[in-house]
């Protein structure tokens, strides 16, 4: 098989098959591919786009490439979130404590900035001290101790995204469907969360700027999320202006403590409840949104958040 010959393929709108797409992601893996071919083929993904069933595939074999984590020793639903990125996007920071005070285990590993969007990793690391790097046994003791952690993700976890995800950034590819999609569930998927919460960003300030894209990679994201056993919900939110009041990595994370304390700005305050009602409902804590709403509204009035 030539990888030339499956650039050609992409080019002309074909679809690719299984072997094509593991063995696109293999060599490339295994540093048999060049950059300058790789590009190639994201771009004519880009402009010709994926069928479903090749999503499918990309996403497993992404996944295929490194090591899946293994949570089952951790009680309970484990539900991860994941946000497409915006401008003052610090969900994370608050949600993690606020779903873990609710009883449902917030194991996360989250991702740097992409194009001109902060990475909750680049957030943290403005607190001095923080550590995100830390072994697999330590994150689950964390989260078994105190029901949450964020770390960065290890270097044998979905290491084909972390290859294509430096080269979307350098190649005008960032924008593509189809890779956004095999992207962030192939994470999520490596990561070994039972269940998984979409955030997914539109507006002047997001990746996807029009509704009706971001409305079709929320549906693309939840499909393949679901047919590959994970349960997947996906909430689309505007990004046509920043979210909260703060730009930057250490005022982002002090925005997010005032929500923790019950204040903060109105927007990030509303988005982290709705998030975090629909992480109540898939971890088993409530029997339906309105109520993981009304039990984070009260978690956070108490306090409870904060402490986390």
């Amino acid at each position: 098989m030539r990888f030339y010959d499956l650039i050609i393929k992409k080019r002309d709108g074909q679809e690719l098959t299984q072997e094509e797409i593991n063995f696109m992601i293999k060599e490339y893996c295994e540093d048999r591919i060049p950059d300058y071919q790789m590009s190639a083929i994201l771009m004519a993904i880009y402009f010709k786009g994926m069928s479903k069933r090749e999503i499918k595939y990309l996403t497993m074999a992404m996944v295929n490439s490194g090591k899946i984590i293994d949570l089952s020793s951790i009680p309970g639903i484990k539900v991860d979130k994941h946000s497409t990125g915006g401008v003052g996007d610090t969900t994370t920071l608050a949600l993690a404590p606020m779903v873990a005070a609710a009883g449902v285990p917030v194991a996360k590993m989250s991702g740097r900035g992409l194009g001109h969007t902060g990475g909750t990793i680049d957030k943290l690391e403005s607190i001095e001290g923080f550590k995100t790097e830390l072994s697999l046994n330590k994150f689950i003791d964390i989260v078994k101790k105190v029901g949450a952690s964020i770390i960065s993700p290890t270097s044998d976890l979905a290491p084909a995204d972390k290859k294509l995800y430096a080269l979307r950034d350098v190649t005008g590819t960032i924008e593509s469907i189809p890779l956004i999609v095999g992207s962030i569930i192939s994470k999520k998927l490596a990561a070994g969360a039972d269940a998984i919460v979409l955030d997914v960003t539109t507006g002047s300030g997001a990746f996807i700027q029009e509704y009706k894209d971001a409305l079709k990679l929320g549906k693309i994201m939840v499909d393949i999320g679901l047919e590959l056993g994970k349960e997947t919900v996906a909430v689309v939110s505007n990004m046509d202006e920043p979210l909260g009041f703060a730009i930057g990595n250490s005022l982002e994370v002090k925005e997010a403590i005032e929500v923790l304390k019950d204040k903060g700005p109105e927007d990030l305050r509303t988005l982290c409840l709705v998030l975090g009602a629909h992480m109540l409902k898939l971890g088993g804590a409530v029997k339906d949104y309105e109520e993981g709403k009304n039990r984070l509204k009260i978690i956070l009035q108490e306090g409870t958040a904060f402490n986390k």
